[in-house]
């Protein structure tokens, strides 16, 4: 079934460039990213001495969220014309999840900017770990979540269908699954990995949206 994009004007041209600005500024924030530790005191002995680093890797991935978000529901738009149901739930899990992720990544950058205006490691750690308690993990958890299952409701229709648009579809799924990875097993070079496959998923999808038509 073709899908048109009809026109290049601003919603054709928005997304196109949100589905590269913002996966790219990902990347590159995530492979500026430092080390990451499960144990809070161990987190905190590397933000010591590379808390600037970890600051500005937070900074690009929240620009980049922010960014990607017109991209990725035009994504989820062209599953719509297909699966309507799987289109409009995708649009609202994922922009649930982006917001989610934005929220850690602003309290990632909290504890970088602490950590940088000379607070004791101590106080430190005990930030990182109410940060990642059970209440919050409990709260902000599922939203997270939404942000990947919403990824796998629009990918999987639109790989289903093959063309292109579904290849583009399946390269962004399996980066986010390697991000999500990365979240539970806190080894950085999986969501390396991953971010650097969603920018070029979303590459093949911003080429396809300026050439005006995909096929799903």
């Amino acid at each position: 079934m073709p899908i048109s994009f009809a026109h290049r004007d601003f919603r054709t041209l928005i997304p196109a460039l949100s589905l590269i600005v913002g996966p790219l500024l990902m990347a590159i924030g995530d492979l500026l990213h430092p080390k990451e530790r499960m144990a809070p005191p161990e987190q905190v002995a590397i933000l010591v001495d590379q808390a600037s680093r970890w600051y500005v890797a937070h900074l690009l991935l929240l620009i980049g969220i922010l960014l990607f978000i017109p991209g990725i529901l035009a994504l989820a738009a062209l599953t719509e014309t297909r699966k309507p149901a799987a289109g409009y739930a995708a649009r609202i899990l994922i922009l649930v999840g982006a917001a989610a992720l934005a929220s850690i990544f602003v309290g990632e950058m909290l504890v970088g900017r602490f950590v940088l205006d000379g607070a004791d490691p101590a106080a430190a750690t005990k930030l990182l770990e109410s940060m990642f308690s059970g209440p919050m993990l409990a709260a902000v958890g599922p939203a997270v979540l939404a942000f990947f299952v919403g990824t796998a409701v629009f990918a999987i229709p639109l790989m289903r269908a093959g063309g292109s648009a579904g290849r583009a579809a399946g390269i962004i799924l399996i980066g986010t699954i390697l991000i999500l990875a990365e979240i539970l097993s806190a080894q950085v070079l999986l969501s390396q990995i991953g971010n650097i496959l969603a920018f070029c998923g979303s590459a093949m999808a911003a080429r396809l949206i300026l050439h005006g038509v995909t096929r799903a």
